[in-house]
């Protein structure tokens, strides 16, 4: 007997995992087979779509479209419902555990506001069409088929399209017969390459957000049909294993719409019940699926609970004062989808910004099962909807009770014993703080001598005479100043290695010019450029801003990065300095800086009534995290470095006040040493064109270090050692 396409699905889903583990990600290459085959099914979605809304509307009368929108609509608004509350029951599962991550180049660009006008209005219908701008694709099929109603000759248009609508729909069959070899290519360069340690502290969310989209999709929406409707409960799962189990590989509701209207109707032909629908009846569906698609799912509505798991996340718990304005301005907000509602609820929450950063990358996985909940939300619109419009739901207040009561008991009992779980039997520590400890160096770097310790004032061999060019190649020796515990640019890791972004950039340079090198750390912000001038060291490879108050003291190279002012803030008043103009409301806010730092031009320009407070070196700034800025109200910074210390301290936060104020870059060499201001800048006009500053950038300063890991733990290697 051959097996229907849901079980082939799930035994290549099955096998897609087992080889997946089995491989690890020598089996990466199988995700173009998958991305071939998530592109075959997009084929036929956009034009299903515009053909079925308009013929499924146009074949309407005025009175059976009102009925369609009430119908459907009160379903929507019970199943939105249901997902708040669960949105906000969510956090009784937290248990008691504190998280911040590397820079993001997101942090500095300028956010374009959403147009929700271009969103929802076709001016263009054909732009709206050719950019799969589907809410607008919908308002302009929808207002087609309303207009077709009362159109005399309309069969001359809705006969053709009907057509259309069945060969769309052979095409969509022909594909789901591939469903079985695409979502094996899904799944197995899924389970071979995700970074396994990258769920490690995130699995109390993860957790969570999949029982509960496992709870609604396969009990409760699916006993609210069954409870409304005389489909059984059963009979309706069987039907919808296919597209429910293509929806949760291939992580998109968009491309089995089709699929999901096919399995709707079968069901509904072979209900059970006084009233049978005939074919017109059923197609209702073809309506009820694509205008409700554009509204937020349960999927999307579920999002919202990471912003309650962001303040869990970092010790600062959010308020039940305030699920009320999670639950309105903070659900409006998705109707521009979950990557404009996140960022937007977190910042009116006051919670750290790169906790999006975090969703995207728990995202990954969770997304499957917000694509599962997704698709069972759609069908039971399309299910409920076209009983109700045709007479055959019924709503029983016993069943219904019943039903409910049940549905809490698993959902309390659920929440409650992940609680119990994670706060006696499983608790994740807080770990970031090691990875940035960790960081090595890329490459194995050459002889050093490195001086851990600054000079004392008056000391000698402070204050020697700068060396020209050639002095230092007869000497074979590059000394070059860096700043210490300057992260993520200077610092020692948890190996008693020093390392940082200016460090490798030491190594490579000294590595360039065939010279061994020194490492000579600055001491007092005050004494630094002093010190560089007195050839204390031939290059100092801090970041200096190229300003004209540092340039005219020191000889600066050309620039090689930017740098954007930012400060760092106790997490519940990040709000109080995002803008230049609330820095200046604030008067005489205490602002403590480096004395040379970059961003004192923008504070002196936009805040000039700012006290500033001298910070000498990186260990004031370390005394004043710790202290919890007793002394002071913020910490300029550049965001660069600010990321980084936030990963140390993950109770403070990273603030870029608007606009943003960039600076270039450079580093320095004595004054007097023309010849090796032109060697050093034509090295970095090399490093900037063959990537190496690119590279370098990437690792230390976004904190891309995956491609430095080592291979992903699998059977065939870390088991059976059969590769190395």
């Amino acid at each position: 007997m051959r097996m229907n396409l849901a079980t082939q699905v799930l035994i290549g889903m099955l096998v897609g995992v087992l080889v997946g583990v089995f491989f690890g990600d020598r089996v990466g290459f199988l995700k173009v087979g998958g991305d071939a085959f998530i592109m075959l099914l997009q084929i036929t979605v956009i034009p299903y779509i515009v053909v079925a809304l308009i013929v499924g509307l146009g074949r309407l009368s005025y009175a059976e479209a009102k009925r369609l929108a009430l119908s459907g609509g009160s379903v929507l608004l019970v199943l939105w419902g249901i997902g708040l509350a669960l949105v906000f029951l969510a956090p009784l599962a937290y248990p008691h555990w504190p998280s911040a991550s590397f820079f993001s180049t997101s942090l500095v660009e300028e956010r374009a506001p959403i147009d929700f006008l271009s969103l929802y209005i076709p001016a263009n219908p054909f732009h709206a069409l050719a950019n799969a701008v589907v809410p607008a694709i919908v308002v302009f099929s929808v207002l087609m088929g309303l207009a077709l109603i009362g159109v005399e000759n309309k069969n001359a248009i809705l006969e053709p399209l009907s057509a259309v609508s069945e060969a769309l729909m052979r095409v969509t069959n022909f594909i789901a017969i591939l469903a079985p070899f695409g979502v094996f290519a899904i799944t197995a360069s899924a389970a071979g390459t995700l970074a396994i340690e990258d769920l490690s502290r995130l699995q109390v969310y993860l957790v969570i957000d999949i029982l509960i989209a496992l709870i609604l999709s396969f009990w409760i929406l699916p006993g609210l049909v069954t409870a409304i409707t005389p489909l059984r409960y059963g009979e309706t799962l069987r039907l919808l294993r296919a597209p429910l189990i293509t929806a949760f590989a291939t992580g998109s509701i968009l491309i089995v719409l089709p699929l999901l209207a096919r399995q709707s109707k079968e069901l509904l032909s072979g209900m059970a019940g006084p009233v049978q629908l005939d074919a017109k009846q059923r197609s209702l569906v073809d309506i009820l699926i694509p205008t409700f698609f554009s509204f937020p799912n349960l999927g999307i509505v579920m999002s919202l609970a990471f912003a309650l798991f962001g303040g869990w996340y970092i010790g600062s718990d959010i308020s039940p004062a305030e699920y009320p304005m999670v639950g309105t301005v903070g659900f409006a907000s998705l109707f521009g989808g979950a990557v404009l509602a996140i960022p937007f609820l977190l910042d009116l929450l006051h919670l750290p910004a790169d906790l999006f950063h975090l969703y995207l990358t728990v995202d990954v996985l969770s997304s499957r099962f917000g694509t599962l909940l997704a698709a069972m939300h759609l069908t039971v619109i399309a299910l409920i909807g076209t009983c109700a419009m045709c007479g055959a739901a019924r709503v029983q207040i016993v069943p219904l009770l019943r039903f409910a009561a049940i549905s809490a008991a698993l959902v309390a009992a659920t929440l409650l014993g992940l609680r119990l779980f994670y706060t006696y039997v499983v608790v994740a520590p807080y770990t970031k703080d090691q990875a940035l400890a960790g960081l090595q160096l890329l490459r194995q770097p050459h002889a050093a001598k490195v001086i851990l310790e600054p000079p004392a004032p008056g000391d000698p061999a402070a204050a020697t005479q700068p060396r020209t060019f050639d002095q230092v190649q007869e000497s074979g020796v590059l000394r070059v100043c860096y700043g210490p515990r300057s992260y993520p640019n200077a610092f020692v890791n948890a190996h008693g290695d020093l390392v940082g972004f200016d460090i490798e950039m030491a190594y490579r340079l000294a590595r360039q010019l065939t010279l061994e090198l020194e490492l000579r750390p600055l001491p007092r912000a005050d004494d630094a450029i002093g010190l560089v001038n007195s050839g204390y060291c031939d290059v100092a490879m801090l970041q200096f801003p190229l300003v004209p108050s540092v340039a005219w003291r020191l000889n600066l190279t050309i620039p090689f990065k930017r740098a954007t002012a930012a400060f760092l803030v106790p997490d519940y008043r990040r709000d109080d300095f995002d803008t230049w103009e609330k820095v200046r409301e604030h008067g005489d806010v205490r602002i403590a800086a480096y004395a040379f730092d970059f961003v004192l031009t923008a504070v002196r320009e936009q805040a000039p009534h700012a006290k500033l407070i001298p910070m000498q070196n990186a260990a004031a700034q370390r005394e004043i995290l710790e202290s919890g800025f007793t002394d002071v109200d913020l910490i300029v910074n550049s965001a660069e470095d600010a990321a980084a210390w936030t990963i140390l301290y993950p109770y403070y936060s990273v603030v870029i006040p608007r606009p943003a104020k960039s600076f270039q870059v450079g580093y320095a060499v004595p004054r007097g040493s023309p010849v090796t201001l032109e060697v050093v800048n034509a090295w970095l006009s090399q490093a900037k064109e063959d990537g190496t500053i690119d590279g370098l950038y990437d690792y230390w300063i976004l904190g891309k270090i995956g491609v430095h890991k080592p291979p992903r733990w699998s059977v065939i290697r870390n088991v059976l050692h059969w590769v190395d």
